[in-house]
């Protein structure tokens, strides 16, 4: 197969990391796409991304993982790119109660740009730091619960819960893709029998009109 026909077989998948700076975003995208981890903390400036190709039943999947860092400055930077995502990963730090806190903002900047049942899911990460903890794991439960979004805590050190949580995201863009298209359809369905309707009563109504 060529490189040309290999790529026009994959389908592509924009995923966004959102949180604030220092969650372990980048770490998080490392971990996943390269199975690697840096032990230095090392600040995204803009927007950066990684690729992973993957196959599932079958079909493959290329995913751009945009990493994008928390700074106030760049968050307009961070909301534009959102437009052109499939899905969101939103992710606070346990031992930073702050990181936490500002979830919610994060949800609403993702909502506002891209509807209610957007794709997304919930990190809570670093739990290989157990001992600082400051945000319980039934914390992050319940603000995934109120939000409707699946919730792991995870650690980009061990690699606890980095392909589950990576592999859960893509399931929840597959299934609005799903989705969408079955409404579509439906919708297109209906169209056209509303059209079917529509030309058998003006028939209908011309042979009224001409002593049919």
């Amino acid at each position: 197969m060529s490189v040309s026909e290999e790529s026009e077989s994959e389908e592509r998948i924009n995923i966004m990391t959102l949180g604030n700076s220092e969650v372990g975003k980048t770490s998080f995208i490392l971990k996943y796409t390269e199975n690697s981890f840096q032990d230095i903390y090392l600040a995204t400036v803009g927007i950066d991304f990684k690729v992973k190709n993957i196959t599932l039943k079958e079909k493959q999947y290329k995913l751009f993982f945009y990493d994008t860092t928390g700074q106030e400055k760049y968050k307009s930077i961070a909301l534009n790119i959102i437009k052109n995502a499939h899905g969101i990963i939103l992710m606070y730090d346990i031992n930073k109660k702050t990181s936490f806190e500002s979830i919610p903002e994060w949800i609403k900047s993702a909502k506002d740009a891209k509807g209610e049942n957007f794709p997304m899911i919930l990190l809570g990460n670093k739990i290989d730091i157990e001992n600082e903890r400051e945000v319980t794991k039934e914390e992050g439960e319940a603000l995934a619960k109120e939000n409707n979004l699946d919730f792991y805590e995870t650690s980009n050190k061990t690699g606890i819960n980095i392909e589950e949580a990576g592999l859960a995201i893509v399931n929840k863009i597959l299934e609005k893709r799903q989705r969408d298209t079955l409404d579509y359809s439906n919708t297109s369905s209906r169209s056209s029998q509303l059209r079917k309707d529509t030309r058998s009563l003006n028939e209908g109504e011309s042979k009224k009109c001409c002593g049919s």
